[in-house]
């Protein structure tokens, strides 16, 4: 399984359609607008780029002077007949996006980049383990409607706490693990780092499965160390993402913990 790291850089202003609470930390944002006409169906695990506070049919000359407003986040759906993109926000309190995300309302306009990277998942693909947090549960749904006939996918999903449980996808049936923060005092990423070796003891052959751990930064780290030195796991079978780093406001979307 490889990973696409290339980007689009077509910035496209698209407004707000529809918003759903999913659960209480999560809002599912749709975004539309004859400006997506040209924006392509992303791989899975492909990011794109919000730009905040920008006004509507503000023309963009520069984009590097919009850094400071800028997010990185993965397009969960995209359906070109209705030119129609679909965010998923994980509301954690004071910042840039999750502040927006809270309040934003019907109509509003906002800029999106992209979008840019993502896997190739192999056709012979037989088993496909993923350990997420809430911030890459979009990535683990698109990566399951992207599976083929025939691949055992296991999950595990940490979360804050069971008000947080929602289906990963809605056309492909799976029963993740979950993991519970708030009932175990956790802080982010022990518990996925803890339930490692469980996976690990449970995974039959490590040359036909791949990996996908996308979570805190450190805690990625730490598991991809682990499979690669202690697993011995070949690391065109793994692929690390940290999503977020704890005390760091904008990480960059580019960590895939290989430095």
């Amino acid at each position: 399984m490889s990973f696409n790291r290339k980007s689009s850089r077509q910035m496209q202003q698209v407004t707000v359609k529809t918003i759903e609470q999913v659960t209480p930390r999560v809002r599912r944002i749709v975004f539309g607008g004859n400006t997506l006409a040209d924006f392509t169906v992303p791989n899975p695990g492909a990011h794109i780029k919000l730009i905040f506070g920008t006004k509507p049919n503000e023309p963009i000359d520069d984009p590097r002077k919009l850094r400071s407003q800028m997010r990185t986040y993965t397009p969960r759906y995209f359906n070109p007949n209705t030119k129609e993109l679909t965010v998923e926000f994980v509301l954690h309190g004071d910042g840039l996006a999750s502040t927006w995300a809270a309040q934003a309302q019907v109509g509003e306009t906002l800029t999106v980049a992209g979008p840019g990277g993502g896997m190739d998942i192999p056709e012979n693909l037989k088993t496909m383990v993923m350990l997420v947090d809430e911030s890459a549960m979009p990535t683990a749904g698109m990566v399951l409607e992207a599976l083929p006939a025939g691949c055992n996918p296991i999950v595990i999903c940490e979360v804050e706490d069971a008000s947080e449980q929602r289906s990963l996808s809605s056309s492909i049936e799976v029963k993740p693990t979950w993991l519970f923060r708030q009932e175990l005092g956790a802080k982010p990423g022990t518990l996925l780092e803890n339930y490692l070796p469980h996976v690990v003891a449970n995974v039959k052959d490590f040359d036909d499965s791949f990996w996908l751990i996308a979570c805190e930064a450190n805690t990625m780290r730490r598991m991809r160390s682990h499979l690669l030195k202690q697993q011995g796991i070949n690391k065109d079978r793994l692929v690390t993402r940290g999503y977020w780093k704890s005390g760091a406001s904008n990480h960059p979307d580019h960590d895939y913990g290989e430095s």
